[in-house]
């Protein structure tokens, strides 16, 4: 994802499967493609991937022998990793450097919401449910909903309620939805009713979905913000970014995010409207 001439955050799509040990050329063409029209790539792999995938893109790296590939890795479900690089790849033109937007894929993925429906919990393990919550799950017709607000839980649903902890949503958002087998009327209606109507966007089921969940009864919703431009500048607001020294690239979080000098940490500025401490 390189800094380009548009804000707008592109549709996400399902995850897809990782390429196989003999597709790595195609990933080798793909980084050096981006390397040479626009200077940074990031790549974003979920730590749920076996650790083949990140020791080949390694390898990429050295291949080409270039310290302008940086590599995040994200804990977010399948369906949240594929909105947060599209959630990226909206908020780059709006920031200054590569190395920002780097710096602030952590803070971007705290701007998504995840909501998931499963028709059982046996396999979860993230988060972990009770022992009444796996007992009640071997009983026909039991279902569950999973909410990332205000952390990841798992509760059993009521029909006609959402049943989970639902944030307020006051920035301009869209929620999109990769149904497997379930109720896909718990997101796109109960949920979705009761945080507002937010226009809806279904795409085909995450790949890696039923091995994340424990289950293929599942259907998997994330809310993101698509104001890409007004979240970027907000985000800045709240960073005092420095050239790396070693690399030189402008970026907000140590180790670099590039070429992993250890620099000065990031420091959050005070916010305008903080109270003043009392002086004695």
């Amino acid at each position: 994802m390189i800094p380009g001439t548009t804000a707008a955050v592109p549709e996400p799509r399902s995850v897809v499967e990782p390429p196989t040990q003999e597709q790595w050329p195609i990933v080798i063409e793909a980084l050096k493609s981006g390397l040479e029209s626009g200077g940074h790539v990031i790549a974003i792999v979920p730590q749920w991937l076996d650790d083949d995938v990140l020791m080949r893109l390694d390898m990429a790296r050295s291949m080409l022998d270039t310290g302008r590939v940086a590599v995040h890795r994200t804990a977010l479900p399948p369906l949240a990793a594929t909105v947060l690089a599209s959630l990226a790849s909206g908020c780059g033109p709006s920031l200054p450097s590569a190395g920002l937007l780097a710096s602030l894929l952590e803070d971007l993925e705290a701007e998504l919401h995840v909501f998931t429906w499963l028709g059982s919990v046996a396999g979860l393990s993230n988060p972990s449910p009770g022992i009444g919550q796996h007992v009640t799950s071997l009983m026909p017709g039991s279902a569950f909903g999973v909410s990332s607000w205000p952390e990841p839980s798992v509760h059993r649903l009521t029909r006609g309620e959402p049943s989970v902890p639902l944030p307020q949503i006051e920035r301009p958002s869209r929620l999109v939805v990769a149904p497997r087998t379930g109720d896909v009327a718990w997101i796109t209606e109960t949920v979705n009713g009761a945080l507002g109507g937010l226009p809806v966007r279904t795409v085909e089921p995450t790949l890696h979905g039923p091995k994340w969940w424990g289950t293929s009864k599942l259907v998997e919703g994330v809310v993101y913000p698509v104001d890409a431009a007004a979240l970027a500048a907000e985000l800045m607001r709240g960073l005092e970014p420095w050239a790396c020294r070693w690399c030189s690239e402008l970026v907000a979080r140590s180790p670099c995010p590039f070429c992993g000098h250890r620099g000065r940490p990031g420091r959050r500025r005070a916010r305008e409207d903080a109270p003043v401490p009392p002086t004695r």
